[in-house]
């Protein structure tokens, strides 16, 4: 776009523009509005807490599992597809917004349409409710941090205590039994060797035949039965589990061979034993692993150790507080406090810290996790295509999935990137930073999947399964399948340190930024408080210690689950649609053109209409198609128990879930009918067309943000006032 375009932008007659004002009244307006909001002290911080506020917990372990669910690379294509009509513009459409008018979400939103001022309130509630859990999980990975601190990890086996219960085991714990020739066959189970035949009985199954044999490298075991002739190609005997035949000698009688684990792999490195590690229930001989729950030792610790939970856990049945929870929280709320007490200029100098560190932890894991055993395996599963795979992209879920992950991802409506643009130069080149961050974070996702595969086809390697029955999604993934995986690596202790300072680092420049969100909004509502930030800022921790309490019970992560299930979901959506639309259709998406050049930015004609094709009819088009998938597709939030991998919550607890979903949405037509009556006492008009179009203090955050040069493009607003030279047709 050329200069002689001319630009615009703000509050606009009907013809789109913004009527002149006289230069005294605008100075009036601009000396009412507080100037000191604070700015990044350079563009590096406000580039390095955007690329952390995007780069999150969700890339380490959410994105790889939906890409193993939907089929690696088949799933990778879904996810850029979807970054490029969904998340980029959103996150861009953010920036611009955000930095032009120098104001958080309900601000912006009540000066772009008095109406929709709601719409930056609904913003504010889903983040204070994402905040309040998701510090929780940065308060998991502080347990851990300090557990670690032991020459032998709390969760690398089956110890004889309480943390631990009768179905745990391990691979290591579990093959010393197994190879223990002497006495009888025997497993690790009760937390100790016990014989095959006893587990059998006690699950109302019995031991199979001991004339049968076991080869095993080294597990799981593989059962010389008939089945197994096949594989040497020979014939099945009839009268023995273990014998085939071989032809004929010379007077007609079967040559049988008494099948061995050399004769069938020709390989000494098998070793031998006698008997089944199974039981057999009648119709089948089934693997212990079948035969009954087995349960890991880290799973059992994520369960019983960490969280607390016995088997009495339900929601009738929360249980005490864990004190060692408690102090984690505790300090996960001081490390938030700590480092936005200051404001911006802090904070943007600890994501030097924890926006780099997790790239140099994934390539020392990556390094690593590459020479282990098994990791082919592993990154094969996560890029390899198969026709099965690709056959994928026909389900809708998959492309659901991918906007999901995303839109998430990214965090567009939560009202975080508003926040942090608003505090930018006026002039930045956001167009530049959303490109570059926006790809950064997918990136990022695709480098932690590589990182994660090698590890777990490592740990199905080490186990004797496939990869599909290894890794685990959500919250079992970062707290069971990992830390079992670093208690298999040399020097567990150390990579223990490295992958949840990792986790930690990961989550807080996240909920730096929401944390961020809601004490701007409280300081833009009440600018004298911007003397005591630090105040607020303590005052807004120690709320949400408080009110994350509940989730330090024996039963927490039934809240946990329930916040996360319900406060982010179909209601972000919905508010990302009417931001889309209010901005594009009410706001108009030639005055956001405007705007943009105004700032400085100069748009290539391909991104301009790029920008309008996804603005306009591609982003509310596919947000609109995913809100209807997840209401079809709904299903009620459940988690698991000591003794149940899925509890369905109580009808009592969806419909509160459901009321957390419908609070933000509330918040809209709510504080849109108060502006009316706020409105009509003041005598202003409340008709529609008025409530929806800027009213007189919209405008650039020329004088906000002081680093703005002195001189200013002659077609833009001069720097006194909100004064409108030219109108511009895009169209």
């Amino acid at each position: 776009m050329g200069h002689g375009e001319g630009t615009g932008g703000g509050k606009g007659s009907g013809k789109g523009a913004l009527a002149s004002k006289e230069i005294s009244k605008s100075q009036e307006v601009l000396d009412a509005e507080p100037t000191d909001r604070g700015n990044w002290d350079n563009q590096c911080d406000f580039f390095l807490s955007c690329l952390g506020y995007a780069v999150g917990l969700g890339n380490v372990w959410r994105f790889p599992y939906l890409c193993y669910q939907h089929g690696g690379a088949t799933f990778l294509i879904a996810y850029v597809v979807m970054l490029l009509v969904a998340g980029l513009p959103l996150f861009f459409l953010e920036l611009t917004i955000g930095q032009y008018s120098g104001k958080g979400p309900i601000k912006l939103f009540g000066r772009v349409a008095p109406a929709m001022k709601g719409l930056g309130h609904a913003m504010l509630v889903i983040t204070f409710l994402v905040v309040i859990y998701y510090n929780m999980i940065i308060a998991w990975t502080i347990f851990y941090t300090f557990m670690g601190f032991t020459s032998e990890l709390p969760w690398s086996k089956c110890y004889d205590t309480d943390l631990f219960g009768e179905n745990c085991y391990t691979v290591a714990q579990d093959n010393e039994c197994l190879n223990n020739t002497q006495g009888p066959l025997s497993a690790f189970w009760r937390k100790e060797c016990t014989p095959v035949e006893d587990l059998c009985q006690h699950f109302n199954m019995t031991m199979p035949r001991s004339d049968e044999r076991v080869c095993r490298k080294p597990v799981p075991p593989f059962l010389l039965d008939m089945e197994a002739c096949k594989l040497i190609k020979l014939e099945p005997f009839k009268n023995g589990p273990a014998r085939c035949k071989n032809g004929t000698n010379e007077e007609g009688e079967d040559m049988i061979i008494n099948l061995s684990c050399n004769i069938l792999f020709n390989s000494k490195e098998i070793e031998l034993t006698n008997g089944s590690a199974s039981c057999a229930d009648g119709y089948q001989d089934l693997p212990l692993n079948k035969a009954y729950k087995r349960v890991t030792a880290s799973e059992d610790y994520f369960k019983r150790g960490m969280l607390g939970m016995d088997s009495e856990t339900t929601w009738l049945n929360m249980g005490g507080l864990k004190w060692e929870l408690v102090l984690c929280l505790a300090g996960a709320w001081a490390i938030v406090c700590l480092c936005l007490i200051k404001g911006v200029q802090s904070s943007g100098k600890v994501v030097y810290f924890t926006a780099l560190f997790p790239y140099l932890v994934l390539t020392i894991l990556l390094i690593h996790g590459a020479m282990l055993e098994g990791a082919y395996k592993g990154i094969e599963y996560y890029v390899y295509p198969t026709a099965d795979k690709v056959a994928k992209l026909n389900n809708v879920k998959v492309w659901s999935d991918a906007a999901t992950q995303i839109f998430y991802s990214l965090g567009p409506s939560f009202g975080g990137l508003i926040t942090l643009a608003s505090y930018n130069r006026f002039d930045n080149n956001c167009h530049r930073d959303a490109i570059l961050i926006a790809f950064a974070n997918c990136g990022t996702s695709i480098f932690a999947g590589f990182v994660i595969f090698s590890i777990i086809g490592f740990m199905a390697n080490s186990a004797g399964l496939e990869v599909e029955d290894v890794i685990k999604g959500g919250t079992g993934l970062a707290f069971i399948a990992y830390p079992d995986a670093v208690a298999q690596m040399p020097v567990p202790p150390l990579w223990s340190f490295l992958f949840f300072t990792m986790l930690i680092t990961l989550g807080l420049d996240s909920q730096f930024t929401m944390t961020e969100t809601v004490t701007t909004a409280v300081l833009d509502q009440w600018p004298k408080l911007r003397d005591h930030k630090g105040k607020v800022v303590t005052a807004a921790s120690f709320v949400g210690f408080i009110l994350g309490l509940s989730m330090c019970s024996r039963g927490g992560i039934f809240m946990f689950e329930l916040i996360n299930w319900y406060s982010a979901s179909w209601s972000l959506l919905l508010l990302a649609i009417i931001e889309v639309i209010l901005l594009m259709y009410g706001y108009g998406f030639r005055r956001v053109f405007e705007n943009i050049e105004e700032m400085g930015m100069r748009l290539p004609k391909f991104m301009k209409w790029y920008w309008m094709a996804t603005w306009l009819v591609l982003t509310p088009g596919i947000l609109t198609f995913v809100l209807i998938m997840t209401f079809v597709q709904y299903t009620p939030a459940y988690t698991f128990r000591i003794d149940v991998d899925k509890y369905v919550f109580p009808v009592g607890i969806q419909l509160l879930g459901w009321l957390m979903a419908l609070l933000p949405i509330v918040f809209i037509p709510f504080i849109g009918f108060l502006q009316y009556r706020k409105r009509k006492a003041a005598g202003q008009s409340t008709e529609l067309r008025d409530m929806f179009s800027p009213n007189n203090k919209w405008g650039p955050a020329i004088e906000t943000n002081s680093h703005v040069p002195k001189e200013k493009d002659p077609n833009s607003y001069i720097n006194e006032g909100f004064k409108y030279v030219a109108e511009t047709n895009y169209l």
